[in-house]
């Protein structure tokens, strides 16, 4: 792909993980290499959860691949807000 994933919208993003043109691991390792790019002078991300993502990542590519596809957003990472509650991270609302 020509074109930063990150460029893209999110409906774009997982239409391209849907026909499997990118996985949803690619995905996420130019997720996390945009967040690590960025993040020192834009300070947005408190706590990421890397290791977990690439986990998550691996899971919905192998449950693509078998045709479990469970909708739009499928394989693409997101980033939750600080004051939601996740099992296992620590929140601390800032």
């Amino acid at each position: 792909m020509t074109i930063p994933l990150y460029e893209l919208s999110l409906a774009d993003v997982g239409a391209l993980i849907r026909s499997k043109q990118v996985s949803p691991v690619e995905v996420t390792e130019q997720t996390l290499a945009r967040i690590e790019q960025l993040n020192p002078r834009l300070n947005a991300f408190w706590t990421v959860t890397a290791d977990w993502a690439r986990e998550q990542a691996r899971a919905a590519e192998t449950e693509i691949a078998k045709g479990e596809y469970r909708g739009p957003l499928h394989g693409v990472p997101i980033g939750l807000k600080d004051l939601i509650f996740t099992r296992g991270v620590r929140t601390t609302c800032g």
